[in-house]
């Protein structure tokens, strides 16, 4: 795919249309979609999805077409603006679509409403059969424009589909669209993208030894062992340059935490108390590590320097916390915590105080989060629909949306990185 990308006005000015996301709860940007020009059946197949990406972000509040009040065949640039200010739009995008070969080709825009002005000018080409990748960019785009951080629409992310008597590795785009299964036969759990976004590690007991440690190309579906020691090994978390590689491991009847290359060569271990020490997360600066250990009584999340040194012990309240996720951001770890009835909910602790926020309750079972690597987003399983499912939220609990819809269930989710990384 394609896309000859225009700003229209200067980003730096003072009094340009943004999104504050300094604050708690964002508040979000009255937008309207106006019906597609050009052909149709691509147009709104993509409006579609631009609209599905914009209402998930959080970021955006869609207006009802049926408001609209200007004209149905009012153009790209000669536009009615008043009567978009009087249904409420801040914000108005307009598209055209046409298909050219075998791919489609649209011109897409984005206008201040109050001030009559372009703001961003685009062509996005994409084969036809997946026409969504110009929405995608597109509204990455527009996130950019409007927050100066970068978009997920373009992203990936993996998750664990249930079968009977199996669980295989699976990836989808971002909101769960065209998933595709990486993995056959066996018990595969717990997904973990290389930084790159190439390679997938995952656990597995496909060697009848126990579970141990594979990787499987997200392109070839060539899978490959990564470490094989002792009878358990699991749990692979890559360091944000892709150095690096934490695991855990049991040796000599205790489970640890172990540090080893990208490739699992030269492991070292780098927990060693009575306890069980799983669950590793790197902090986004690869500096400090978070993992769950058992060493006081229950299982609780803990902080360490990334050789072992400084450990420091971050949750008191609860008496099972469990699978740490660091946030790209720094300031956050995500976790899931048994409360008092017994079940499972998501989460957050900030590093410098140690507050903590629950996203989660009375909605069943919730567990094993996963940031988006924009820090703005948290994937996590949940049974709040019956049967186990991958969920979105919003960093303080808000906006949930359903990512997956498989037959029997999906857990374990893990978000691939930013395009080209």
């Amino acid at each position: 795919m394609t896309s000859a990308f225009l700003l229209a006005l200067l980003l730096a000015a003072p009094d340009r249309p943004v999104i504050d996301l300094s604050g708690g709860r964002v508040q979000p940007l009255p937008l309207a979609i106006a019906p597609p020009a050009g052909a149709q059946e691509a147009g709104v197949a993509i409006q579609a999805v631009l609209a599905q990406d914009f209402e998930r972000s959080g970021l955006f509040r869609l207006l009802d077409p049926a408001s609209f009040l200007a004209a149905p065949g009012e153009g790209l640039t000669v536009i009615d603006f008043p009567k978009w200010q009087a249904v409420g739009a801040q914000a108005l995008v307009k598209t055209s679509c046409e298909e050219s070969g075998t791919d489609v080709v649209c011109d897409m825009r984005l206008y201040d409403v109050a001030r009559g002005q372009e703001l961003l000018h685009g062509t996005y080409t994409a084969p036809r059969q997946a026409g969504r990748l110009a929405a995608h960019r597109f509204g990455d785009d527009v996130v950019r424009f409007f927050t100066r951080e970068a978009g997920v629409f373009q992203t990936r992310i993996a998750y664990v589909r249930e079968g009977d008597g199996d669980k295989q590795i699976v990836v989808s785009d971002w909101d769960g669209y065209a998933p595709q299964q990486l993995t056959t036969a066996s018990i595969n759990l717990l997904p973990a993208w290389t930084p790159d976004g190439k390679v997938i590690a995952f656990t597995s007991f496909r060697d009848g030894g126990g579970a141990h440690l594979y990787t499987v190309d997200a392109v070839t579906r060539q899978v490959r062992s990564l470490a094989l020691m002792g009878d358990f090994t699991t749990g692979a978390s890559y360091s944000p340059d892709g150095s690096r590689l934490l695991f855990s491991a049991s040796q000599n009847d205790n489970t640890d935490v172990w540090l080893a290359k990208t490739d699992g060569s030269g492991p070292r271990r780098i927990t060693d108390s009575r306890g069980i020490d799983i669950s590793a997360s790197w902090s986004p600066d690869g500096k400090r590590v978070a993992f769950v250990s058992d060493r006081a009584g229950t299982p609780q999340i803990y902080s360490m320097a990334a050789d072992g040194s400084e450990v420091r012990r971050l949750t008191f309240q609860g008496n099972y916390n469990q699978e740490p996720a660091w946030s790209p951001k720094g300031d956050l770890i995500a976790f899931s915590g048994r409360d008092e009835h017994r079940v499972f909910d998501v989460y957050t602790l900030a590093v410098d105080t140690g507050k903590l926020t629950r996203l989660t309750q009375n909605q069943g079972t919730n567990e094993k989060p996963a940031w988006a690597p924009n820090g703005r987003y948290l994937l996590f399983s949940s049974t709040r629909g019956g049967k186990r499912q991958i969920w979105l939220v919003l960093p303080d609990g808000s906006n949930p949306r359903q990512v997956t819809s498989e037959k029997v269930g999906a857990a374990d989710p893990a978000w691939g990185p930013l395009p080209g990384r």
